[in-house]
């Protein structure tokens, strides 16, 4: 019975394709149905329709089931953005699928209740995400615990790695957990007396986070306009900056 009850509710796609190595997911209502994560660094184009068409079969649904999708809309790099704003637009112009629009540093604190739950000698303040914005800069976010999960206190901020630490620190922060991709090449330079670094495997956002947390604003009747869908790339574009470059140049 309860299966059934399940499968009454409307299907859910999640699309997390703002890190170096993205993700699908499948649900129904709030449940997560299945999750799959692509093969390697930057496959997002090549497999992306690939694993949503093999997690559909896993769960026999079918493409046109799909009522809503949930992508995460940045901090992120470029092409991985586009793809997903590009496949959500899609899917409400000919379908009239619904869009949930999730900031990649909520998708990414997702990831730190699995450590924690598993870990309780390590009390914490709070989990900091960090994001590489090139030229020295990080896109921060914080969060503490809330009654529903994450509430984000702190972003998503464009900072230094010596801002952030600053901010923490004024707060009077004792234990702070740090993830993100941001870390991959410059962890050091978030090193403080209140810093404990997540292992690696939680450095990547994943679509099951995505999930959860597009499903909660979906349930407050959160969708977005898709005429306004705007993704928050970690990089202009190369046209954006050549014409800075012209401007600055006169």
């Amino acid at each position: 019975m309860k299966e059934n009850l399940i499968y009454d509710r409307e299907l859910v796609l999640a699309i997390e394709t703002s890190g170096r190595v993205g993700s699908v997911a499948v649900g129904r209502g709030d449940t997560l149905l299945a999750e799959s994560v692509f093969s390697g660094f930057m496959k997002q184009g090549a497999e992306l329709f690939p694993q949503i068409r093999n997690m559909l079969m896993q769960v026999q649904a079918s493409p046109s089931e799909i009522r809503q999708v949930i992508i995460a809309v940045g901090p992120g790099s470029f092409t991985g953005l586009r793809i997903a704003v590009t496949v959500a637009k899609m899917m409400y112009f000919t379908h009239q699928v619904k869009i949930v629009a999730v900031d990649s540093t909520d998708v990414l604190a997702e990831n730190a209740p699995i450590f924690m739950d598993n870990d309780t000698e390590k009390p914490v303040d709070c989990v900091c995400t960090i994001l590489d914005a090139k030229r020295n800069l990080f896109y921060a976010s914080v969060f503490e615990r809330g009654s529903d999960g994450w509430l984000k206190i702190f972003g998503t901020q464009l900072v230094t790695s010596e801002e952030i630490l600053a901010w923490l620190a004024g707060q009077g922060k004792k234990a702070v957990y740090f993830l993100g991709e941001g870390l991959v090449y410059y962890a050091e330079k978030f090193e403080a007396p209140f810093a404990v670094m997540l292992d690696k495997q939680y450095w990547a956002p994943r679509a099951g986070g995505l999930f959860r947390v597009g499903q909660k604003l979906a349930a407050r009747g959160k969708f977005t306009n898709p005429h306004a869908l705007t993704p928050l790339y970690i990089r202009k574009t190369e046209a954006e900056e050549n014409w800075e470059k012209r401007q600055s140049n006169g």
